[in-house]
């Protein structure tokens, strides 16, 4: 019994050290998923898209997002309006996204890789990260969500204009 008690005041002492402990910005997980189904003369699928489609993050959170795509395609994640989201492949936000990272004419890649357009990190349209291509798993990028309480930020790739996805920000 007395093991018991023992146990249980460790217990609500480290509950207690962990509720008293200061507040930090979190760690949230955004990742690139899916792959590409060729079927030759018949078809194409590709199921490549942002996981989870929609992600809650508090104003300060890093994001980590890993490309655990089975293709190894190169992908931008770039805030747009909600309204500049394309239906189809026609995307306009997509060509503002490519003249913001330019491109280097030697090389091909983009000269910006960041592109911040307003206050430092992900917190309005215009701000986007370019993510090189490479094995699954092995690609990631970093960000910091600095836009405010209550903003949803629509975002997408600029070079698969179906991979789509929200990040609401509490």
């Amino acid at each position: 019994m007395p093991r018991r008690i023992t146990v249980l005041l460790v217990a609500v002492a480290g509950l207690c050290l962990v509720a008293a402990a200061p507040a930090t910005a979190a760690t949230k997980r955004l990742r690139i998923v899916g792959g590409l189904d060729f079927k030759p003369g018949k078809s194409v699928k590709d199921t490549q898209r942002f996981a989870p489609g929609v992600l809650t993050v508090d104003s300060g959170d890093r994001v980590v997002l890993r490309n655990r795509s089975k293709v190894q395609d190169p992908h931008t994640i770039s805030v747009v309006r909600r309204r500049a989201l394309p239906n189809s492949f026609e995307c306009p936000a997509c060509d503002a996204i490519f003249e913001a990272h330019g491109e280097d004419p030697n090389t091909g890649e983009p000269v910006n890789p960041v592109v911040d357009v307003g206050d430092p990190g992900f917190d309005r349209p215009g701000d986007s990260i370019f993510i090189p291509p490479g094995p699954p798993g092995k690609k990631k990028v970093i960000f910091r969500v600095s836009a405010d309480e209550g903003d949803n930020l629509s975002y997408l790739c600029g070079i698969h204009p179906w991979m789509q996805g929200r990040l609401r920000v509490r």
